[in-house]
């Protein structure tokens, strides 16, 4: 299975999070309600998928966003709003999931980055 990062700035969310994706058999090497916690994580090693807030404690997640691309970790973002020109740019090849997220819908996404990711590293 794979090693996950979570970042939202919202506890509960990210315990729900947390939760939904341990019980889908992955692993969350990294959890964290901030943007500088979730830099420190990436120093630990690169997770195999990341989930993101876009908006976290008022912070935007592009930079982190930017760092995981570049460490080549596929990129869910988790948000009530889509209207970020980041998402139509830069990170348009990303994933996205309108909150509240369900299982399925988390479930479907981990999925799809992961097997483009997989497919990406074989070519």
């Amino acid at each position: 299975m794979a090693d996950v990062m979570i970042v939202d700035d919202e506890a509960l969310v990210l315990l729900d999070l947390t939760v939904t994706i341990e019980e889908m058999g992955h692993d969350v090497v990294c959890d964290s309600t901030n943007i500088e916690d979730a830099f420190a994580c990436m120093e630990q090693g690169v997770p195999d998928v990341a989930l993101l807030d876009i908006d976290v404690g008022g912070t935007p997640v592009w930079p982190l966003a930017r760092e995981v691309k570049n460490r080549g970790c596929p990129i869910i973002f988790i948000s009530a709003n889509r209207n970020h020109q980041e998402l139509r740019g830069e990170f348009a090849d990303s994933r996205y999931i309108d909150k509240p997220a369900s299982p399925s819908d988390i479930s479907s996404a981990l999925d799809c980055a992961l097997s483009a990711s997989s497919r990406r590293q074989s070519a």
